[in-house]
């Protein structure tokens, strides 16, 4: 046990090892609403793993704008090399690159199925909650050794509550990851209460606008000047602002018939062959004899 332990003192990446729960209570509990609705799990956990490769390219890039957008801010000049190898990654990216890689590759792999669609909303948060609680912890490589330095940011404040934490910062990665564990029980309820095919997908869009919300008023309170920003705002705030936009023109569209939504199909072929507790069964069409149509 003591091996153990001076192992993960010395070894192990907090962020790492949160974020890798997160993903596999992520897949874990999109298994269960997979079963739970007959949804076709193995097309639905093959897409939301080729998703990733979204979310790792939105992270980057996004930390790469972010980043730039501080170096200007200081008037530092920007290079390639510096804003490629010194930026981070931001969950913003990272969630529009999952989001929109699950969304174009559903297209063809789930053309008539809106549920997949909810189920990568109510998980999403899930995976966050955990992760965050990774970026409090804050335990990184720098040259070579591993250092803590939990709650990185957030505003500080003199107080008794903030003396408990690092820095007596404001602990913000914890309430977000509050929020967001929340926000996948809210999410997760109204998932398992729908059960009309027509309303499916609507979660998505709830997600999205819970969430802008939710971080543009923590921005506040994070005092994360390198992720830089615009004007008075944020980096992120900015992105959150462009989603609700996004999200009112998108419902102005779609009422207005310009967007129309997937088509229902609520039996999606492959889902009694893929199924983890037996076929399901299905009505036989009763089909009449020639001498019973003429009597």
């Amino acid at each position: 046990m003591e091996f153990i332990i001076a192992f993960i003192k010395e070894y192990v990446l907090t962020y790492s090892v949160m974020a890798a729960i997160g993903i596999l209570a992520v897949f874990g509990v999109a298994l269960l609403l997979c079963v739970k609705r007959e949804q076709n799990w193995v097309r639905q956990l093959f897409l939301m793993i080729g998703s990733l490769l979204g979310l790792v390219i939105g992270a980057k890039l996004f930390g790469i704008i972010s980043y730039a957008t501080y170096l200007a801010r200081q008037g530092v000049p920007i290079t390639f090399q510096k804003i490629v190898f010194q930026s981070g990654i931001v969950f913003y990216g990272g969630l529009l690159g999952y989001f929109g890689t699950f969304w174009l590759l559903s297209k063809y792999l789930l053309p008539k199925r809106r549920i997949g669609r909810d189920i990568v909303a109510v998980t999403t948060p899930l995976f966050h909650g955990f992760a965050r609680i990774g970026c409090y912890l804050g335990r990184e490589m720098v040259d070579g050794k591993l250092i803590w330095h939990p709650c990185c940011y957030g505003i500080e404040m003199d107080n008794a509550f903030c003396s408990h934490f690092w820095g007596h910062r404001l602990p913000v990665q914890l309430f977000e990851s509050a929020f967001n564990f929340l926000l996948f029980a809210g999410l997760l309820i109204l998932f398992l209460r729908e059960t009309k095919e027509e309303r499916r997908g609507w979660l998505v869009k709830l997600y999205l606008f819970a969430y802008a919300v939710f971080r543009f008023i923590i921005e506040y309170f994070r005092d994360d000047a390198v992720r830089g920003g615009f004007g008075p705002f944020s980096f992120s705030q900015v992105v959150s602002i462009l989603i609700l936009v996004g999200l009112v023109v998108f419902e102005s569209l779609q009422r207005s018939g310009a967007i129309k939504p997937l088509p229902v199909d609520p039996y999606d072929p492959g889902v009694d062959l893929y199924r983890l507790f037996g076929r399901k069964r299905v009505e036989e069409p009763i089909v009449f004899a020639e001498d019973d149509e003429d009597e």
